[in-house]
């Protein structure tokens, strides 16, 4: 029983997804590509990204990043919206 105890302790401490900076770096690199600074993003420990787009990003703008986010082999996954406010000056 204490074994189980350890093994499950411990595997709250290890990362859930190896792939975390891989990934992050995946999402970093598209963002600023794009030049898309209306954004708010989070990486969820099984790798996928929560991304927030700002309500001035174009839905073109918005499917463009997208699609690159979700093709990227570096990004498992993407759960993505916009919001009602904007997360940088917009010009």
């Amino acid at each position: 029983m204490r074994r189980v105890a350890a093994l499950l302790c411990l595997a709250c401490v290890m990362p859930v997804w190896a792939g975390q900076s891989e990934s992050e770096a995946a999402v970093a690199e598209i963002l600023f590509a794009e030049g898309m600074e209306n954004a708010s993003h989070t990486l969820r420990g099984d790798g996928f990204v929560d991304i927030l787009f700002g309500v001035a990003v174009s839905d073109q703008d918005y499917r463009r990043v997208l699609d690159k986010l979700k093709s990227h082999p570096a990004i498992p996954g993407v759960l993505a919206g916009k919001g009602k406010t904007n997360f940088c000056p917009v010009r």
